[in-house]
């Protein structure tokens, strides 16, 4: 997510130069997204930031990354920043000169790839590629999903329920969420295993703590899934059906063109982007609900309030709970510059918590409105998929909840390590109530 950035700003914007010319006035302790504390449960940390020092200076959140780096706490920042286009995602509206150009031997396949990303570019490539692609995610599209999502999630289902016990991120979110955008993109079902595989070397590369062996997984997941989407889009190029590989690629022909490799890295992006987050909403929300009895009453009770449960487990479990923006131009923000070149974390997290846009925050209510969360982001950067995802998250903890009343917590549940993308990796679930050693 970082190279352009990271290559960019060692040369020319971040260093002991821009540091020195910024008063360092931070009110607590440098905020550490490695602290294991804070990864384990990061909610009581984003409070205490919150009120002492919501737009604060502190460490990058890479282990490479250049000194300074800020963060913001708040809802009102955050969301002001997502909309403000004096803050982007491309480092080269921030430098005066264009960055040197990495050398052959230091450039790495999988930011080649994501370079081509469209929430990694900024107008006028931004704009060309989301009116491409928004045809695929409308809500006339989604609304003829909606039949084939509730019956692949009531088949996994009648799979399941027989067991007595499974994991609701492993057996039933996972599979459910990848067949629908595989099948919405045009990847075969049987290829589903090897396609999860590679979206979970993305998930560790994307997360802000990536290693060097993280880093060299990628690059290997990048060349394989380039060349088996290569195939795939050969295949549609020669005997096109009815997919958005087959749509994209008549987009080519006409006026919006799409390059072969900017097409590619586009289903990469959807393939993981359209599942992994909707993993974490269904799993969370049921971890929520069942460890609420009165709201999962309540959410049994009343099917119309399903849309405002989703919105509500989106606010609380952010499953993108951080995403970075470069300023500019100098900003102000409360008594703090933040200065042109200087990168802004945005955590979602924190944002979607804060008292002030969100009465006793930390409490579950399915019911709640206004509901003004984060979540999906703002201003063009708004996540494309959000129709799709609040229809499989709804279907997906309806259903669950209504073919079956016994459902318990058989586990612990197992949060991942990660930062930027928060999840369960591990939700047990049983027709009894005892735990697992």
């Amino acid at each position: 997510m970082f190279r352009k950035v990271c290559k960019a700003v060692n040369y020319l914007t971040f260093g002991a130069a821009v540091s020195a010319r910024i008063k360092d006035t931070r009110l607590v302790e440098p905020f550490d997204v490695f602290d294991p504390a804070f990864r384990a449960d990061p909610y009581p940390v984003y409070a205490r930031y919150r009120a002492g020092d919501a737009v604060h200076r502190g460490r990058a959140p890479t282990p490479d990354g250049p000194p300074g780096w800020w963060y913001l706490f708040r809802h009102a920042d955050v969301a002001a920043v997502l909309k403000d286009s004096r803050f982007g995602r491309a480092i080269a509206p921030a430098l005066d000169e264009p960055p040197p150009p990495v050398p052959p031997a230091e450039r790495e396949p999988f930011w080649d790839m994501y370079a081509h990303w469209t929430l990694a570019l900024e107008p006028p490539e931004h704009t060309r590629q989301r009116a491409l692609l928004s045809e695929g995610f409308t809500a006339r599209v989604v609304a003829g999903l909606r039949p084939a999502i509730a019956a692949q999630a009531a088949a996994l289902l009648d799979a399941l329920t027989p067991r007595g016990r499974f994991d609701v991120v492993a057996d039933y979110a996972f599979p459910l969420t990848l067949s629908v955008i595989a099948a919405l993109i045009g990847i075969p079902q049987s290829d589903l295993a090897r396609v999860k595989a590679w979206s979970l070397i993305i998930a560790d590369v994307l997360d802000y703590k990536r290693t060097w062996d993280v880093m060299a997984a990628g690059n290997r997941m990048t060349a394989e899934f380039t060349a088996y989407l290569a195939d795939i889009v050969a295949a549609r190029r020669a005997r096109p059906e009815n997919d958005l590989i087959s749509r994209l690629l008549a987009a080519v022909a006409g006026e919006a063109r799409l390059a072969e490799d900017e097409l590619i890295a586009l289903c990469v992006m959807l393939l993981f982007a359209g599942h992994e987050t909707t993993v974490n909403l269904i799993s969370a929300g049921a971890l929520l609900l069942l460890t609420q009895p009165e709201q999962l009453a309540l959410f049994r009770a009343r099917p119309e309030l399903t849309d405002t449960a989703v919105d509500e487990i989106l606010r609380l479990h952010s499953p993108i709970q951080a995403t970075t923006r470069i300023a500019y131009a100098d900003v102000t923000l409360g008594d703090r510059l933040i200065r042109r070149g200087e990168s802004v974390t945005l955590l979602l997290g924190a944002a979607n918590r804060d008292p002030a846009a969100f009465p006793d925050p930390n409490r579950l209510d399915i019911a709640r409105r206004p509901n003004r969360h984060l979540a999906f982001g703002r201003g063009i950067h708004f996540c494309l998929g959000a129709p799709l995802a609040m229809a499989q998250g709804g279907l997906a903890l309806r259903l669950l909840f209504e073919r079956s009343t016994d459902w318990r917590l058989a586990c612990n549940p197992i949060w991942s390590e990660t930062f930027g993308f928060r999840g369960l990796t591990s939700l047990s679930i049983g027709k009894f109530s005892s735990r697992c050693a």
